[in-house]
């Protein structure tokens, strides 16, 4: 480069930075993530708008006062040490969790990254990247308030719960189908049902499923299962698949309702109605062989009357 193009290039450059600047404000002052920088002696000197939300406090007060990155955040802590002051303290890039307290009292868990501001050997400060974890952490206590509640409504309704993957294997199985099958829950989910299935329902069982795995609607059988005295019960099992917001399905859902007594007493119930049908079906057949006789008895008075008028 000639000094003629370099003194041409210069002005232009000059204009240029200014506008680099602008394009680093709007990007940090838009960006989700709240961004600090402190000098050396760890004094918050920039925050972004995202920094003051998670704060309560303006950068302009915060500069005001001289406070401290540790004092800003921790405005209780006296003169203990908190995780953000010790990352700042080592001058190397750190990663951590902290909680910093609102300008209202209010508690954020926080993961930050800690980037030192170097020229030559010496720290001239740092930048602090902080993410708020308040929301994540809520959704983990409320996933694992629902998991909670799941399992004791499971444990304790008076079905068998169980849950399989898309592709139809368990891996999860209520305690009430351990205690009345006397299989230990390995078995069950390593090998499903078919180690209680009774054999001559398995055609039937494993051909619904099949079906149901295959098409995504929902599962019904009834079948025999063992129980842990060995004699054999009716089961009604049902399954329905968890879909995800595009269709997918998550797992299926599913429960085993004992219904031996319903079946035993509907096979009652239809023997009786067969001796019933047997029953009427006699007396008919009796009623019309003694309209029969009747008849013919009828008929043979009618003939000896005829052959004994003069």
């Amino acid at each position: 480069m000639t000094p003629d193009s370099a003194r041409q290039t210069l002005p232009v450059a000059l204009q240029a930075r200014p506008k680099l600047e602008a394009v680093a404000r709007t990007l940090t002052e838009s960006a989700d993530l709240a961004l600090f920088m402190t000098d050396a002696q760890q004094h918050c000197t920039y925050m972004n708008a995202a920094a003051e939300a998670l704060t309560g406090r303006t950068l302009a007060e915060v500069v005001a006062q001289g406070q401290s990155l540790h004092a800003l955040v921790h405005p209780a802590a006296s003169g203990a040490e908190s995780p953000i002051a010790r990352a700042l303290a080592k001058g190397t890039r750190e990663r951590g969790e902290d909680v910093f307290v609102h300008r209202g009292g209010h508690p954020h868990p926080v993961a930050f990254t800690v980037s030192p501001l170097r020229e030559a050997d010496t720290v001239l400060g740092a930048v602090i990247e902080v993410r708020d974890l308040t929301a994540e952490r809520q959704a983990a206590a409320a996933l694992q308030t629902s998991e909670v509640r799941y399992r004791f409504l499971a444990e304790t309704i008076p079905v068998q719960v169980w849950t399989a993957t898309p592709d139809g294997l368990l891996d999860y199985v209520s305690g009430r189908a351990v205690s009345e099958f006397g299989v230990p829950l390995e078995t069950l989910l390593s090998e499903g049902w078919l180690n209680v299935l009774h054999p001559e329902d398995r055609p039937l069982a494993i051909e619904r499923w099949t079906r149901a795995l295959r098409s995504g609607e929902g599962y019904e059988a009834e079948f025999r299962l063992r129980l842990a005295s060995g004699q054999y019960a009716w089961y009604l099992a049902r399954a329905v698949p968890q879909r995800d917001a595009h269709g997918r399905i998550l797992q299926w859902l599913g429960t085993n309702t004992n219904i031996h007594e319903q079946r035993e007493s509907q096979q009652r119930t239809e023997a009786l109605l067969a001796e019933v049908a047997k029953q009427a079906k006699e007396t008919e057949a009796a009623l019309v062989r003694l309209r029969a006789e009747k008849l013919a008895a009828e008929q043979r008075v009618a003939e000896l009357e005829a052959k004994s008028s003069p």
